[in-house]
């Protein structure tokens, strides 16, 4: 039979995830966002198709409001991972979690304030290369960790 391994304490154990796995997360929440951007643009593309039929153009977007759409969508993506799950997709997939220092889950306006900081200042992450913990420079200043979370099975 096989057990999950746990730490001293009797929890699943967690270690701090590092570079390249929080990378490649990021890489697929970066997708997801311009899939739901992509989505949103199509659907108001097919509100004025089916509008005014006739007289349809493809809508012309000013690049600066594609840009503040993205961000946009990318901190409200971010901030109900983290503060409903504890993790965005891209997290779940590379079996990540973003807790606090305590190892609890973030609540809403902390989970706002990391996305924020995420959005705007991505080149944080490359923190991790030389923080012996594994923290970003978001990690740091905000008080969070990101660690593995999957039960791993030992034979036995």
């Amino acid at each position: 039979m096989s057990k999950p391994v746990t730490s001293p304490t009797g929890q699943t154990e967690q270690r701090p995830a590092g570079i390249v796995t929080r990378s490649a997360a990021a890489g697929i929440d970066l997708a997801m966002v311009i899939v739901i951007c992509s989505l949103a643009y199509f659907g108001l593309v097919l509100a004025m198709l089916i509008w005014s039929p006739t007289s349809f153009t493809w809508p012309s977007v000013p690049l600066w409001v594609t840009f503040a759409f993205g961000w946009g969508v990318a901190v409200l993506y971010l901030t109900a991972g983290w503060a409903t799950t504890g993790r965005s997709y891209g997290d779940y997939v590379m079996g990540l979690r973003v807790l606090t220092n305590r190892h609890r889950m973030l609540r809403w306006a902390h989970s706002f304030v990391r996305a924020l900081f995420c959005v705007f200042f991505p080149i944080g992450l490359a923190w991790v290369i030389f923080s012996p913990m594994r923290r970003s420079l978001q990690d740091v200043v905000l008080r969070t960790t990101v660690v593995y979370d999957w039960h791993v099975v030992a034979e036995g």
